[in-house]
């Protein structure tokens, strides 16, 4: 009999391990999950079901850079990454990958208030790489690394060192990929996205309905435009209103906007520029800024005009703000993280990247990786923008 009950544990035990999973008991240590090399914490551990480990869903989704949405009516669970939706259901074996129906051994569940779901199947429905260390009792994903090929970029400044912040990043982890990363301005990184002549765009403006039809943008920083003068000018604050007169040539002088007797040196964007045509839209009613303003074509120029000039006002993305020239308040409030995520400053705005049709290959994964609270944290914040968690 002693020898039956042996036979019986050593099946059950090797059972278990037949996919690269501990063993469920009361004393068995919790399961370390790893994603691309860094331990990831969690208030909710992994716990294995059916000889499959589930994790908390957003806890991986997170660090692998796809968002989650929830449908409490369906039950239904829906993570979504640059190129692939993956679709569980709470208690079913059934789910989908991009519409295509596919089957689980074990269905996803909710455990003291967690969305748990089966870490192999999503992450190898992303294209993801998953392994299970026995003696460590770790599960690893592999979805940032061993990347080979490579990529092209090229669009709006505004974006530009997110990006290359990003693609460096990459390119250090991944001794196989290379990413080349142009600026030219949001009408360029369009235009390249929509004639095939990269494999990812950046803007800094909201697509048209047309240009919807053929690209797919995503979002992957929040942005505030800010309206620049020099630090020795004593205005400080004005009103949506005053601003929109400066920009339409109708006020002229500093002095009708509480500064001194001067004459008001207006500083612009180029044709094309995506932060040019959001400020004209949501500051100008979609009207031209004066025709005497001078342009620059790029973020960092036109923040250098107006430090060179006591006179000088311009706009640029809060992301390249410094001490060499003041941001000022419009209708009380300054361009920063709270007020640009709670909408109270009006020049709020997203910042995008664009694919022609849904993003595939390198060009997705980039995208998923810019979307990661790491890069959101570490490189999206630490350049001044606005994180989207």
């Amino acid at each position: 009999m002693k020898k039956q009950i042996s036979a019986v544990l050593a099946l059950v035990l090797a059972a278990s391990l037949c996919l690269g999973l501990a063993p469920t008991s009361a004393a068995a240590p919790a399961i370390a999950l790893e994603i691309d090399g860094r331990a990831v914490a969690s208030d909710a551990a992994p716990v294995v079901k059916g000889g499959r480990t589930l994790v908390p869903v957003r806890v991986i989704t997170e660090t692998l850079g796809a968002s989650v949405s929830w449908n409490q009516s369906s039950k239904r669970v829906t993570v979504e990454t640059a190129g692939y939706t993956v679709v569980f259901t709470i208690g079913s074996k059934n789910y989908t990958v991009n519409g295509a129906s596919k089957t689980l051994d074990t269905p996803p569940e909710i455990s003291n208030n967690r969305t748990l779901i089966p870490i192999r199947a999503l992450a190898e429905s992303i294209g993801a790489e998953v392994n299970y260390d026995a003696a460590a009792n770790k599960a690893t994903v592999n979805y940032f690394t061993g990347l080979k090929g490579s990529v092209k970029i090229s669009g709006s400044t505004t974006l530009l060192p997110i990006m290359q912040a990003a693609a460096d990043e990459l390119v250090k982890a991944n001794s196989g990929l290379s990413i080349a990363v142009a600026g030219g301005g949001s009408g360029a990184g369009i235009n390249d996205t929509r004639d095939g002549a990269n494999n990812v765009g950046m803007s800094s403006r909201e697509l048209t309905a047309d240009e919807k039809a053929t690209l797919t943008p995503i979002a992957v920083a929040g942005d505030g435009i800010a309206i620049i003068v020099h630090p020795s000018n004593p205005v400080s604050s004005l009103t949506k209103e005053q601003a929109a007169g400066i920009f339409s040539g109708e006020i002229k002088n500093w002095r009708d906007v509480g500064g001194n007797n001067a004459p008001i040196f207006v500083q612009t964007r180029e044709t094309g520029s995506g932060t040019l045509s959001t400020l004209e839209e949501m500051l100008l009613d979609k009207n031209p800024v004066v025709g005497t303003a001078t342009p620059f074509t790029s973020s960092a120029l036109i923040k250098q005009a107006v430090a060179k000039s006591e006179n000088a006002v311009g706009f640029d993305s809060v992301g390249f703000v410094d001490s060499t020239v003041k941001a000022v308040a419009l209708d009380g409030a300054s361009p920063g993280e709270q007020t640009v995520k709670d909408g109270s400053y009006p020049l709020s705005r997203s910042l995008y990247v664009l694919t022609k049709g849904r993003a595939e290959g390198l060009g997705a994964r980039l995208i998923d990786y810019l979307r990661t609270t790491g890069v959101q944290n570490n490189i999206v914040k630490k350049e001044g923008y606005i994180s989207i968690y």
